[in-house]
């Protein structure tokens, strides 16, 4: 079965960039453009994955982490966060289970070997 993954991403350069490094790779893709968006289809479908963009317009990464692991179907389900700021300032997330940090900018290397060990989480 093919997974699914979901990108909650405002910056729109950051989207293409999402889009270009994961073209052809063995998952689904839906990128959502605001934490409004991001919530609306995590509730319209069930995901494997989402990826996280903390700092956004409105609803920032940390409340809809909050949000998403209130959801039952979300409760297990990897998150990748990701940002600009320094990991330090999100290790607590970790303590949480099931998380990691990536630290823009980063490389197509570095998110699919982050993608890869989170599915790997959920086998």
């Amino acid at each position: 079965m093919m997974k699914e993954l979901l990108i909650i991403e405002d910056d729109l350069e950051m989207q293409g960039f999402y889009k270009d490094m994961l073209r052809g790779e063995p998952f689904t893709v839906t990128v959502a453009s605001n934490a409004e968006e991001g919530i609306k289809k995590a509730k319209e479908k069930q995901f494997n994955l989402v990826i996280l963009d903390i700092l956004m317009e409105g609803m920032t990464g940390d409340r809809i982490f909050a949000l998403l692991r209130k959801d039952a179907r979300y409760k297990a389900v990897p998150i990748i966060m990701a940002s600009a700021l320094d990991e330090k300032s999100y290790r607590c997330f970790q303590a949480l289970g099931n998380v990691s940090f990536l630290e823009k900018p980063f490389n197509k290397e570095r998110l699919l070997g982050e993608i890869a060990k989170r599915f790997e989480t959920t086998k």
